[in-house]
């Protein structure tokens, strides 16, 4: 954080490397009244004002990465469930507590047991004038050490030394401006990280002035109470005398600024050699984040009109459904966008205390503008539920459909006649089918498609998933000749050329027409597939084909000599969605038959060319 006359900035390097700054200007507050400019008050109002603006804006930093810290806690989820509250205005307010409770505890109280304590065990007693300035030298000292050996084990911390490294970037770069050098990382390398103005410095005048005030103003005599009373009275004393202890401390931390001799050198050496501990050699890259938030307030304080920036932190789930659906006119698919940018895989998980971090919610922003121009939900979210899977979907590829589920059941439960069956899908597409069926079933899957983007799809999807498809790139039955399968399934294209220019916007416009398009009547695949599916069959195996509404009877008329069946769906009346047909098995005397036929017809061939040798010659 860097503060001018009248603005300051704040920089923070997020996640993903980028730079993040928030801005904002403020009135000096001796141009609010003259009380702020009048000695000691003066540093009782920058004290208070210096403790609140470090507070919010460590707290307001770590909102950046509020959302970042992973999925909410089964007690966290409680709690937003239970009570509706932001978890993380819950954690900021218990650590401000906490953290002022741990200083009274550690800085005031503490001291104030060790000194009782050792006098104590030394007999001594402090009621005296004489005595309590020895008992306050004692507290003061031992209050000294304590800060001492709390910023010593505190930088140990991993996140605090990471601090400390910035505060050292903050001295590095004032530095380098205050020496008149370019603001660049190389000059900034070379500064010192120690400053005259440190905030360590001035703690460090503080507690060294509390020592000497309270020990030549020992507060709890006045009182004349008993050693209980002495005690009570010394902690509270110390923890309402605080500000006026800083006022002075401020204008001492001032006048050892202004002059640099002996005196001064010697007064400021104690806060500057504390300096070495709340101050770590920083890394180029916060160099650049203190830099950034300099130049900030450079370009703020030159410019009236420059604009003030904002962090982009994190929105609430609730807030974002809100606003996304708003903009849709569509509450569920807003809900379904949040889902993905969240990771949350129920509604009820979604409102179980989770958070939009900004790089999210812009992502969030940009699949909102591709749906409102009309893309498929499925394909601006890249990822589409299938028969429980969750499938990989583009533009390379139909999106599958609620209704191609029947077809895959219906696999499943033809799949089940058999141990490990022989299973071709044509017109594979996405995989949707071969996928589903290979994941819940022992079998030997292979899926055909004669578009290269469906093909590189359906691998994709196979091996995001862990099933075992043979993915081949051809027409129909093309890539599989001389080979016979159990079982042969297929959702082909059906639509009538002629109405593919009425479907809906999203369909005609983002899926691919080849996959679409069935020809004049929407049965051009229908009559190539059944025309040519026994020679790939086995003996009492299926064809199943998933049918368009009105479709599933004319794609029967196809299938003589098949046991014919239907799967249908759940409307009333039901709709017929796949045309089940299994291949009789030959008998013996069918098989008699076929073969004289076979020879009957042969005969009639070789007949045929002898004629027609006859009338050549």
């Amino acid at each position: 954080m860097m503060r001018g006359e009248g603005s300051m900035a704040t920089a923070v390097r997020s996640s993903d490397g980028e730079i993040l700054l928030e801005s904002s200007r403020f009135t000096p507050l001796k141009q609010k009244s003259k009380i702020y400019g009048v000695p000691i008050v003066r540093g009782i109002v920058s004290f208070a004002k210096s403790m609140v603006d470090g507070i919010r804006l460590i707290n307001r930093s770590a909102e950046v990465f509020g959302a970042e810290e992973g999925e909410p806690g089964k007690f966290e989820k409680w709690l937003a469930r239970k009570f509706k509250v932001d978890i993380m205005n819950v954690v900021l307010v218990v650590g401000v507590v906490l953290g002022i409770l741990l200083s009274i505890g550690l800085f005031v109280v503490l001291p104030q047991l060790a000194a009782t304590g050792i006098f104590a065990l030394a007999k001594l007693d402090s009621s005296g004038f004489g005595m309590s300035v020895v008992y306050n030298l004692i507290a003061g000292f031992i209050r000294m050490l304590i800060f001492i050996l709390y910023l010593v084990l505190v930088s140990l911390m991993k996140d605090v030394n990471r601090l400390f490294r910035y505060h050292g970037a903050e001295h590095k770069t004032i530095s380098c401006y205050e020496k008149g050098l370019p603001l660049t990382v190389e000059n900034a390398r070379t500064m010192t990280t120690v400053h005259d103005r440190c905030g360590t410095t001035f703690m460090f005048i503080v507690m060294a002035f509390s020592i000497l005030f309270f020990s030549v103003f020992p507060v709890e005599l006045l009182a004349g109470g008993g050693k209980v009373v002495n005690f009570i009275l010394r902690v509270l004393s110390r923890i309402i005398m605080i500000p006026v202890v800083a006022g002075i401390s401020y204008e001492f931390l001032k006048l050892f600024a202004r002059y640099d001799n002996a005196f001064t050198k010697v007064c400021k050496a104690p806060g500057l050699w504390l300096q070495k501990l709340t101050t770590k050699e920083p890394d180029d890259s916060m160099l650049e984040v203190a830099i950034a938030a300099f130049n900030e307030v450079l370009l703020l304080e030159s410019d009236k009109e420059y604009p003030t920036k904002t962090f982009p932190t994190f929105s609430t789930v609730e807030k974002t459904v809100a606003v996304f659906g708003d903009k849709l006119g569509n509450k569920n698919e807003a809900e379904l966008i949040v889902m993905y940018l969240t990771g949350a895989k129920t509604r009820s998980e979604l409102y179980d205390g989770r958070k939009v971090p900004a790089e999210k919610y812009k992502l969030g922003e940009k699949l909102l503008e591709r749906r409102k121009k009309g893309a498929p939900l499925q394909y601006v979210l890249g990822t589409t539920c299938f028969y429980g899977l969750e499938l990989r979907t583009d533009s390379r590829a139909l999106i599958p459909r609620f209704d191609t589920e029947y077809v895959a059941e219906a696999v499943l439960k033809e799949a089940a006649r058999y141990d490990n069956p022989e299973i071709l899908d044509l017109c594979t597409g996405s995989g949707a089918i071969a996928v589903a069926v290979a994941k819940n079933v022992k079998c030997r899957m292979t899926a055909t498609d004669v578009s290269a983007d469906a093909v590189s799809l359906c691998k994709e999807n196979a091996e995001l998933l862990g099933a075992e498809v043979e993915v081949l790139q051809g027409s129909l039955f093309s890539p599989v000749k001389k080979r016979k399968f159990d079982i042969i399934v297929s959702n082909p294209p059906y639509i009538q050329s002629g109405a593919i220019a009425g479907l809906d916007k999203e369909v005609r416009d983002y899926e691919p027409h080849i996959a679409l398009d069935g020809g004049p009547d929407g049965l051009d695949f229908y009559r190539d597939i059944t025309s040519k599916a026994g020679k790939y069959l086995k003996d009492g195996g299926a064809l199943i084909l998933e049918a368009g509404a009105g479709q599933a009877e004319l794609i029967a008329q196809m299938l003589d000599g098949y046991e014919i069946s239907f799967a249908c769906d759940l409307n009333e009346p039901p709709i017929k969605r796949a045309v089940i047909a299994k291949k009789k098995a030959e008998t013996a005397e069918e098989s008699v038959e076929k073969e004289f036929t076979v020879s009957e017809k042969g005969a009639e061939k070789l007949s045929a060319e002898e004629n027609g040798a006859k009338e050549e010659e």
